[in-house]
């Protein structure tokens, strides 16, 4: 459980902890069994990981016990006017650490942590590490805050990434955060990792339009709201996925889970949520603002106090027919700081009073001193950074100037390993698979792996040169043995005109050939060559064989 104690209204939805007890059962390894020809790094990590998996089989007992106490608990006095503080992040994506750009240090969780304890008397949760049945800590029951996420929690640096998310996990935890809409990626280390993140966090993850069609996946089925107490009042929080969840990654892990359209699943979930009677009711929404804007604008009678977009990582703070709806951009740098001022004395439906927000930066000037991190989240992350060290901390190149996330130098990086790695043709990946730059100075296999975070196996197809020049026409497309000439043809590495009727072998990631981000490679080619292989080790294996330094940087080969 989260520091401040929530409680989803029985009567409305079947209670967390009680949907939560089968999935921590269910979970008995953090990662699938090593596939033959696993490398060694990938073995490392699956065991790492597990070690905690033994400590997450008591949390049934435990939330039912909580419940118990919960069910048993007084009733409260009247109850009388007070103001929520909802904090709100999204699109986390494991950034446990601050980053230093351009004279600045951005975000960070402890530092985050830090900020929400002195500024918004945020009451912290459990250290990383303490017992799951840990009961709420008294003094935080009359705590004014709430902190939810728009879902994408673990997915990113290799310092959460590398670890199945687990040290993502534990920092949430210990943040207190209560709720999350459910994301397009929290199956991106598997299904149990999920089952078993969702254990570590204490996060109620919510999604109103998630609909398991296989009986045997009963575990993964959600809520589609809860009702959380603080301050004697009621807050009631609807969580909603993406309905392209299964375009935005890789399909297969959704096999026997669907999801429904956002407004036909909200105008279901809105009245059910309004009947359990909560103080106000918001809504923590995967999907962009420029989608959810024309859908709320089309339903004044839900009368939604606050919308938190996300999914698009891009920045906003609207006002939809008086609804504030607020992305406050991802990895950790920013978040929402919403102000419900609530009188329960008034009718259901009108009992927030007024509504302030605004988009907090988690920030401070390179040299300055910060507000002192968070303790208890810095010294976990500074053990999980060693662990790290120990498995990818081998040093494989230099970059003297460091390569942007959306610079031509780290596409080519990528697309030119792959193909001087596998003997293709041409290799084509999408570019935002690519989710970070590469920093100045030492480049490690860490280094690659918080580049590309995600779990894809490379594959090999033949395509005709009219079904390649479609494939480099999608926006997404990012490729390395082929380019435009200076007559807008288009000439392979050698110099040769792409031939409209020729097959060429070309390499990609198996989200790509699936149908990801709706690339068409699986209709072009139905038997492609399965390779197995992990699109990380080209990178790495390309980069180890340049031999790179300070005197020869990597970046000198693209310039």
């Amino acid at each position: 459980m989260t520091a401040i104690a929530a409680r989803e209204e029985p009567a409305a939805r079947e209670a967390p902890a009680a949907r939560e007890a089968p999935a921590a059962r269910k979970a008995p390894a953090a990662r699938e069994a090593p596939a033959a020809g696993e490398a060694p790094w990938a073995r490392a990590r699956r065991g790492i990981v597990a070690l905690g998996a033994q400590a997450l089989l008591c949390i049934a007992a435990c939330d039912a016990r909580e419940a118990a106490s919960a069910a048993e608990a007084p009733a409260q006095a009247e109850r009388a006017p007070a103001t929520i503080t909802l904090l709100y992040t999204t699109d986390e994506h494991g950034w446990l650490l601050p980053t230093a750009e351009q004279g600045k240090v951005l975000g960070g969780a402890a530092e985050m942590l830090a900020q929400w304890v002195s500024r918004e008397r945020h009451c912290a949760g459990p250290a990383p590490g303490a017992p799951l049945h840990m009961a709420p800590s008294t003094a935080c029951q009359g705590a004014p805050t709430l902190a939810l996420s728009g879902g994408d929690n673990w997915t990113g640096p290799a310092l959460s990434s590398y670890f199945s998310g687990a040290p993502m996990a534990d920092a949430m935890a210990r943040m207190g955060y209560a709720a999350s809409a459910f994301g397009n990626h929290e199956f991106d280390f598997g299904r149990e990792a999920f089952l078993q993140n969702r254990t570590r966090s204490r996060i109620t993850y919510l999604a109103a339009n998630l609909r398991v069609t296989d009986p045997s996946l009963s575990a993964f089925a959600l809520p589609s709201f809860a009702v959380f107490e603080r301050r004697g009042l009621r807050v009631g929080v609807i969580g909603l996925a993406t309905a392209r969840t299964r375009e935005a990654a890789t399909a297969s892990r959704f096999d026997g889970i669907d999801f429904q359209g956002e407004e036909a699943a909200l105008s279901r979930a809105v009245p059910e949520a309004w009947r359990a009677e909560p103080d106000a009711l918001v809504l923590l929404a995967h999907a962009c603002q420029d989608e959810l804007g024309p859908i709320l604008a089309r339903h004044p009678e839900w009368r939604l106090s606050f919308v938190g977009a996300g999914h698009c990582h891009r920045k906003a703070e609207l006002r939809v027919g008086g609804v504030p709806l607020i992305n406050p951009g991802w990895r950790m740098r920013s978040y929402a700081r919403v102000s419900l001022e609530i009188d329960p004395r008034r009718p259901l439906r009108q009992r927030v009073v007024s509504t302030s927000t605004e988009i907090v930066d988690v920030s401070h000037p390179e040299g300055a001193p910060p507000v002192p991190p968070d303790e208890a989240i810095a010294r976990a992350s500074a053990g999980w950074q060693r662990a790290l060290d120990d498995a990818l901390g081998e040093q494989i190149g230099y970059s003297s100037a460091g390569m942007e996330r959306d610079s031509p130098e780290i596409q080519r990086w990528i697309a030119e390993a792959w193909r001087d790695q596998l003997g293709v043709d041409i290799a084509i990946l999408n570019r935002d698979g690519i989710r970070q730059s590469v920093p100045r100075g030492p480049i490690t296999r860490a280094t690659v792996f918080s580049v590309l975070p995600f779990d894809n196996k490379l594959v090999i197809c033949s395509l005709r040169g009219s079904e390649l020049r479609e494939a480099l026409r999608h926006p997404e497309a990012v490729f390395f043995g082929v380019s435009p000439s200076a007559d807008g043809r288009l000439v392979l590495q050698d110099g040769s005109p792409l031939d409209e009727g020729r097959r060429y072998t070309v390499a990609t990631i198996d989200f790509l050939y699936l149908g990801g981000d709706g690339f068409r490679f699986k209709a072009q080619d139905p038997s492609p060559r399965w390779t197995g292989l992990d699109w990380r080790a080209p990178v790495i294996a390309w980069t180890r064989a340049l031999g790179t330094s300070a005197r020869a940087p990597l970046d000198a080969r693209f310039r």
